[in-house]
This record gives C-alpha cells, structure tokens and sequence, in this order.
C-alpha cells in the first residue's frame, strides 16, 4: 500500500479542516500516513485542547505519525508543550527525509 504525508501549511479554518477529513479516511483505509506541520499549519497544533478540532480526532483513525517543522513552531512562539498529544520534531533534514520517504505527498 501506498504511503502519504500530508503536509499541513494552512492555519485553522474551513480549508484546512477538508485536508484533516482526507486525513481521517485515509487512517479509516489503514494506510500508511504520516502528517507534517509547516509554516502556519503549526498553529492548528496551538490550543487544541480547549476546541473542536478534527486533528484531535487522527489517533482514533490510527494516524499517529505526526511532525512539526521545528522552525516554524519556533517562528510562532510554540513549543511542543503547546502541543497535547504526541508530535515529533523536524528539523530541515528531517521534513526533506519525510518527503522523500513518502509515496505520495499532499500538500493542503
């Protein structure tokens, strides 16, 4: 099967809540899926807590493996202690290996 990354780039809103559902079903399918977010998409990462978020919902669906571009946390003042559920760190070596380890990539 098949493995994608979703590159989230858009900060919260209806645009970006689309790319969240093709998440999801792609989790339903049970393919491989990863998710990285960049630039503003790491601000849908910020407050997830206390609202409605389809994010919150990509555990249950089996997509775990979720990275936040380091840089672009940095650039809006996050750390992963803003973030209340497991995401890893990616430098700029690590989002290029992400890419290129992915069969398909999907940019919001």
């Amino acid at each position: 099967m098949r493995s994608v990354l979703y590159l989230i780039r858009r900060r919260p809103g209806p645009l970006a809540n689309e790319t969240t559902d093709l998440m999801l079903v792609s989790g339903v399918f049970e393919q491989p899926v990863g998710v990285l977010f960049l630039d503003d998409g790491v601000l849908q990462l910020r407050g997830i807590a206390n609202r409605q978020s389809p994010i919150k919902a990509l555990a249950a669906y089996g997509v775990k493996n979720l990275h936040a571009d380091a840089e672009s946390m940095a650039r809006n003042g996050m750390t992963l202690d803003d973030v209340p559920f497991n995401v890893q760190p990616a430098d700029a070596r690590r989002v290029r290996e992400l890419i290129a380890s992915h069969d398909v990539v999907i940019a919001d």
